[in-house]
């Protein structure tokens, strides 16, 4: 019989399996599974299989490879995938990073923990990898508390100043709460300050700051350092891994705990602040960002004209709306030509690594002319729609071809038209797969599209 007369719902060879949708195909292995499930992740589900069926069903994969001795190199998978920037959606790496993480397998254990600060770059990532490192075993064993304090500790003290003002809380944690679970100790004075103003607030930290204190088990302050003993820190001394990849500004390095002090001291004024010039100045001396802002001068279009200025090319993305919205973007505006001119930038895309995917959503979103949760609405900028759509096809030239042969085939039927992919309501499955088909068209020299 001619393979063209055979019905999905029978295999073509014995070694196929059924799927899901009741047809048969070529079974995946656990490592394909861990790959695909790391770009793109349970969230929604599938037409076929729910959100928490396809989550436990990838979950088993993980552990499958962890048992068989593979757990090592599912981390430097995990790894990999982070730092290359391959995922849209951090979720999937924390929660692998963890399941990993809470394994009984020793030499995984190890490696997964070794890896927390290079795959959480910031404060969010960790905050996520903790909660599912909690839902996974509520204990903190002492490898999780090492592991923790070791991403504080190992900061850049002006990076880290930056994170714990900008991030304060995700996730339902808090730094302090991390703080009080990991224990940190350190004899760095910097970094002590810093301990002291999450846990006890600025006029706490500042009153301690001179009062002699003893190393003990568990406590993050030790012997006291001021000015006077420590003026500096070398930046070969605390080069930090805080690689906020929305940080193109390498933010100002403060080097003192005078400087220190003056950029905690602006952060916290600027919380209740109701003065634009205040907070412009603030903006522009100490490289505050829209987290510092308070919510009420979030509607004034000289504070986000300023804000843009050094803005991060991901924040700015996600912010467009809301910059459309107060009018800043107008037509032929200064802030207009500024994000038309930075979406065209090839330089800047390939260094804020912004996935294809992300930048697909982001115009289809924003050419809807309103955000799909709340109640913002904005309008369109021609100018701006169309250098988000240039900056999709700028970022697939960031893909590195593997000069393989592919063959692909796209799925038209009913159930790519309706629903959302990776949680993303604005983009289709039939919309996502044509994008990502597009990618692998783009990039690889030997590929045919069915």
């Amino acid at each position: 019989m001619s393979t063209e007369n055979i019905p999905q719902s029978e295999p073509l060879r014995n070694d196929q399996v059924q799927n899901n949708a009741g047809g048969f195909s070529w079974a995946v292995d656990d490592m394909q599974r861990l790959r695909r499930f790391l770009c793109l992740g349970c969230e929604g589900g599938t037409y076929y299989q729910g959100e928490k069926e396809l989550g436990i069903e990838n979950a088993k994969s993980i552990l499958k490879l962890i048992e068989n001795g593979r757990g090592v190199e599912v981390v430097e998978t995990i790894k990999t995938y982070s730092i290359e920037g391959r995922t849209s959606k951090q979720n999937p790496i924390m929660f692998a990073l963890a399941l990993c993480a809470k394994s009984t397998d020793l030499p995984t254990k190890r490696a997964a923990y070794g890896s927390l600060s290079d795959i959480c770059r910031i404060p969010t990532h960790l905050f996520m990898f903790i909660k599912y490192a909690h839902a996974l075993g509520q204990n903190w064993g002492r490898a999780q508390r090492r592991a923790v304090s070791k991403w504080y500790t190992e900061q850049n003290p002006s990076k880290l100043a930056m994170a714990i003002t900008k991030y304060q809380n995700r996730e339902g944690y808090s730094h302090r709460d991390i703080l009080r679970l990991s224990h940190p100790s350190t004899n760095d004075a910097l970094l002590c300050f810093l301990f002291d103003y999450i846990t006890h607030g600025l006029q706490k930290a500042i009153e301690n700051l001179n009062k002699p204190k003893e190393s003990t088990n568990g406590d993050h302050t030790t012997e006291d350092k001021t000015d006077k003993d420590q003026p500096q820190v070398q930046q070969q001394q605390q080069q930090g891994n805080l690689n906020d990849e929305d940080d193109e500004t390498n933010n100002k390095k403060l080097v003192t705990i005078e400087q220190l002090k003056d950029f905690l001291e602006t952060v916290e004024k600027a919380k209740t602040s109701t003065n634009e010039d205040e907070l412009i100045t603030a903006i522009r001396q100490h490289h505050l960002v829209r987290e510092h802002m308070p919510t009420n001068m979030l509607n004034s279009k000289s504070i986000w004209s300023v804000l843009l200025e050094k803005m991060p090319l991901t924040a700015m993305i996600r912010n467009l709306g809301k910059m459309s919205e107060i009018d800043l973007l107008s037509e032929n505006s200064d802030a207009e030509k500024r994000v038309v001119e930075r979406l065209k930038n090839r330089e800047q895309l390939q260094r804020a690594r912004i996935h294809p995917f992300n930048i697909l959503v982001a115009l289809e979103t924003y050419k809807q002319g309103k955000g799909f949760k709340g109640k913002l609405q904005w309008q369109v900028s021609k100018q701006v729609k169309d250098a988000l759509e240039e900056a999709f096809y700028l970022s697939f030239k960031y893909v590195k071809p593997t000069n393989q042969r592919y063959l692909l085939g796209l799925d038209v039927s009913g159930s790519m038209s309706g629903g959302t992919i990776n949680g993303s309501p604005s983009v289709t499955p039939a919309v996502g797969s044509c994008a990502m088909c597009m990618v692998t068209v783009r990039t690889e020299p030997y590929a045919k599209v069915s």
